[in-house]
């Protein structure tokens, strides 16, 4: 997924915050569900654990790749890496495991997500 950085997301020196990246990877793991038609409603993927690692700065006006791979899909926990990219360089890294929540509760994840899921692991394999 790519997004442009935008003054809303950027401090005084035109510098993107440094939450804003934790956001930009939200929205592409979301975009994996929307585009294959699924918006949650009383269920869905929360963050359980994130460990971030900031490289280089992304200012206003840059242009950011946001690329998401699997590291292991368990019965009710995923654990994904997200990259995010300028010009091709990397410059920001998180290791994420998300858990699924249904009704507040963490329960399996339905097979259907892991379909969705596997595709992408499929493609993005950490090898």
């Amino acid at each position: 997924m790519k997004i442009r950085v935008y003054y809303e997301d950027t401090d005084a020196g035109g510098v993107v915050y440094h939450t804003k990246y934790i956001s930009f990877c939200e929205r592409a793991r979301s975009e994996i569900f929307f585009k294959n038609g699924i918006t949650f409603d009383k269920d869905g993927f929360v963050v359980r654990d994130l460990k971030a690692t900031f490289y280089l700065p992304a200012k206003l006006g840059d242009l950011l790749e946001i690329k998401t791979s699997i590291i292991s899909i368990k019965k009710s926990i995923v654990t994904i890496l997200q990259t995010i990219y300028k010009d091709d360089k990397i410059i920001f890294e998180a290791t994420i495991k998300l858990v699924y929540l249904q009704n507040w509760k963490i329960t399996l994840i339905p097979e259907k997500y892991i379909e969705i899921l596997n595709s992408l692991e499929d493609e993005n394999r950490i090898k």
